[in-house]
């Protein structure tokens, strides 16, 4: 109501503005018009005073009553009187009554007096009256026009205006829709489900939360492309709308996670009747242009208010929950328990304390070399490292998946960068001239555009150009945006940037990234490098590995080797490059110059 009213206001004002308009240019062309009319009038008036000037100078009647009938052919001529320099009338012309329309004699009366001369002396005037109707006549066309132009205007105006509304609100419904659901599935994203929580605790009533998570969604992706990943997407949702009972809520959490309310709060045993019901309804093959593909889930549970008293923090205990199930294997379930809210706590405190380091700048970088066949340094890899002041040394293995869950993993990676620009300033001032340092890169640090921004103003503003840093890719992890022109693994070979597949093998399409990404390197994972002289299959796989790699134009590394007899192999099936704890472990930067001095 109060939007009509808006729009009725708004018109009324634009009607008015218009009309006040229409109304200014109806002054100023009623001035226009009458000035014009006066000046044709004395035009005529002065040419019929030039003929009748002989007939007052000889008085004779006849001719100037013969001239001023001349001005009858002007239809708004009304009368015309011939005065004489002594101000008596000499003849006169009136029009008949008869031929004088109604509207002329209520039009108005234009008047004009010429003085008549003669041999260059004024011996009478001549005054004539004429009528303002045709000056009325075409101040009503113009504003017929003008009254026209302006309505058609505002016809116009308005059927624009209202597909432009039309359009608006489209899209300010879109935009609250997309707001609370997500527009691929047409469930309720995660904002909606904690809206849900939230009013859910707040009425006191028990509630479970199930949080369910695709188990090989990366692999759909990565064999059958993003399109197929959308099917499964799509076809889930639906079964999940279905498989709800009246009541239930249903949402889209993140890329392959989903969120299920069930209010009250469900039995142990409803609860795991309710798993079960879903693992069958779920876990159903689904048809992509004429391919099935297989789906699991893992799922966690946690019961509301027991296990938390906030939004927050029962999406944090039911995902919690659902990461144990995934490492207890495919299509596992587990509920919330105190020894996975301690982990869970543990990991809070964790992630709290990284914050802190970051911004206290506790970490540093270690430097492992790649040597190739003569046991020369080729190059570096450079590993993040963690000191705190009351935990000591953290393992990478602790703190690496804490980032990249929490999103810390894009500001641990712009401190790695600055770590390593201020390590090569310290080199370089030593003398020293330091080959080609390798640091990893997570899908997670380039996900959002806005973090792709960052990374690279960082590299420009340290000056880390290709020559000095390289990144590489670890294989287990997807990078998203691979099958896009603007993707960013993309934009860093633009740059110039060598890229690396780190972890090769252990992935789930280790053929499809070497097809896809075009790197300088391909590192083999430890996995195959460890004992492979004394292990026939793993001797064949990594040979394999590197004659793949060498046809297609790739340096090889092997990780991890550790045997004389490993690195034999290697060097006589022609692998390039080799680390590994057989000849150096990762060392802290003040070692550095020492391996590159020997």
């Amino acid at each position: 109501m109060i939007d009509v009213l808006d729009r009725r206001s708004e018109f009324v004002l634009a009607l008015a503005t218009l009309l006040i308009f229409a109304v200014v240019l109806s002054l100023l062309q009623y001035a226009r018009l009458h000035e014009r009319q006066l000046e044709d009038l004395r035009t005529q008036t002065s040419i019929v005073a030039q003929t009748v000037s002989a007939a007052l100078v000889f008085e004779s009647h006849s001719d100037a009553a013969e001239s001023l009938a001349a001005l009858g052919q002007s239809p708004a001529v009304l009368n015309a009187r011939l005065v004489s320099s002594a101000g008596r009338e000499f003849t006169r012309y009136s029009r008949p009554v008869s031929a004088r329309s109604w509207l002329a004699e209520r039009a108005g009366v234009a008047e004009v007096e010429v003085p008549v001369v003669a041999n260059g002396r004024r011996v009478g005037a001549l005054v004539v009256e004429a009528s303002r109707m045709p000056m009325w006549v075409d101040l009503a066309q113009f504003l017929v026009a003008t009254f026209g132009t302006l309505l058609a205007t505002v016809g116009l105006a308005w059927l624009f205006s209202k597909r432009l509304r039309a359009q608006i609100k489209e899209v300010e419904r879109r935009t609250r829709y997309l707001a609370r659901f997500d527009a691929l599935t047409d469930l309720p994203n995660r904002e909606h489900m904690r809206g849900l929580l939230e009013r859910t605790l707040q009425q006191g009533e028990g509630a479970t939360l199930l949080v369910l998570d695709l188990d090989n969604f990366k692999q759909i992706n990565d064999q059958y492309g993003h399109a197929a990943g959308d099917s499964v997407l799509q076809a889930i949702g639906l079964r999940l709308r279905q498989l709800c009972r009246p009541g239930d809520q249903v949402a889209r959490l993140s890329a392959d996670e989903f969120a299920l309310l069930f209010s009250p709060r469900l039995t142990d045993e409803a609860l795991r009747e309710q798993v079960q019901r879903l693992q069958a309804g779920l876990t159903q093959p689904v048809l992509h242009e004429a391919q099935w593909l297989n789906v699991h889930f893992c799922t966690g549970a946690a019961f509301l208010p027991e296990h938390a008293g906030d939004p927050s923090e029962a999406l944090r205990c039911a995902d919690a929950a659902m990461r144990h199930a995934k490492r207890l294997g495919t299509d596992s379930f587990q509920l919330f328990t105190a020894q996975i809210g301690q982990a869970l706590h543990s990991r809070l405190a964790l992630e709290n304390d990284m914050r802190t380091a970051l911004a206290e700048g506790q970490f540093s970088l270690a430097y492992q070399p790649q040597y190739d066949a003569q046991r020369r340094i080729h190059s570096f890899e450079a590993l993040a490292r963690w000191h705190h002041p009351g935990r000591g040394w953290v393992s990478p293995a602790e703190f690496i998946p804490v980032a990249e869950s929490s999103g810390l993993i894009v500001e641990l990676g712009l401190a790695a960068l600055a770590v390593l620009r201020r390590d090569l300033d310290t080199w370089r001032a030593g003398g020293l001239s330091c080959p080609t340092v390798a640091l990893n890169l997570s899908w997670e640090q380039c996900r959002k555009a806005q973090h792709r921004e960052r990374f690279v103003q960082q590299l420009r503003t340290l000056r880390l150009g290709p020559q000095e840093v390289e990144f590489e890719l670890t294989e287990s992890a997807d990078f998203e945006d691979i099958d896009k022109p603007d993707s960013f693994v993309f934009t860093l070979q633009g740059l110039g940037y060598g890229l690396a597949i780190d972890d090769f093998g252990t992935g789930y399409s280790s053929l499809a990234y070497l097809r896809r990404f075009r790197c300088r390197k391909l590192k083999i994972d430890r996995l195959f490098v460890h004992g492979l002289s004394a292990n026939a299959e793993s001797h064949m796989l990594v040979e394999s590995m590197v004659r793949v790699a060498h046809a297609m134009r790739m340096l090889v590394v092997a990780e991890g080797v550790e045997l004389p007899a490993d690195e034999a192999a290697l060097v006589a099936m022609g692998c390039d490059l080799m680390q590994g704890f057989g000849f150096c472990k990762p060392v802290p930067a003040e070692q550095v110059p020492a391996l590159l001095a020997g």
